[in-house]
């Protein structure tokens, strides 16, 4: 075997070069992700006693609410998947951190945040500036921010049915003419316009 001198020289170098280097840790295998905890709401179904639970599948969810419901081993209710409803997009979440802004945005129902009632986004219920509003207790100055064009066409049907003077004094002596942007009331007045025809 025939060694050739530059052969020799740059193996000795790179042997030189790699004690100098510092020595690295060997890489640990990941551990095995444990699975995160599931987010469901447990509750009576038709009634306003869903609580959130996180749990690794909804037996368990249901579980922890009897536990919490206080039930004695005597009445011991088996596991209904009425009761367990899935809301995935909560998944990761700290608990604490659920509003009731975020049971609308999971087409889940709340209590309105100004009266205590409960509602619902199927019953007119919305979110406005992150707190749950019924119907009821929505203002002309919300339902302007919500949706402008659903005030026009039912300021326009009452302009329609009992004309615009009467329609103004109503929102003055309730205060909310303020509120009314003067081009919805223009816009109003028109659809009132149409209707009549």
């Amino acid at each position: 075997m025939n060694i050739l001198r530059r052969n020799l020289l740059l193996g000795a170098s790179s042997v030189a070069a790699g004690a100098l280097l510092p020595s690295l840790p060997l890489p640990i295998p990941a551990a095995a992700e444990t699975p995160s905890l599931l987010a469901y709401v447990v509750g009576t179904p038709g009634e306003y006693d869903w609580q959130t639970f996180f749990a690794r599948s909804a037996e368990e969810a249901f579980a922890e609410w009897v536990a919490d419901q206080g039930y004695d081993e005597e009445y011991d209710p088996t596991f209904d998947p009425d009761f367990v409803t899935r809301v995935p997009i909560w998944d990761g979440r700290n608990p604490n951190s659920i509003c009731p802004a975020d049971w609308f945005e999971a087409n889940l129902g709340h209590c309105c945040e100004r009266c205590g009632c409960e509602t619902h986004p199927d019953c007119g219920g919305q979110v406005v500036e992150g707190e749950v509003v019924c119907e009821e207790c929505l203002t002309l100055a919300d339902r302007v921010e919500i949706n402008p064009n659903d005030v026009v066409e039912d300021l326009g049907n009452r302009i329609a049915c009992d004309g615009a003077d009467k329609v103004r004094v109503r929102l003055e002596h309730r205060k909310e003419w303020e509120d009314l942007p003067p081009e919805l009331w223009d816009r109003a007045i028109a659809f009132a316009a149409e209707e009549i025809i």
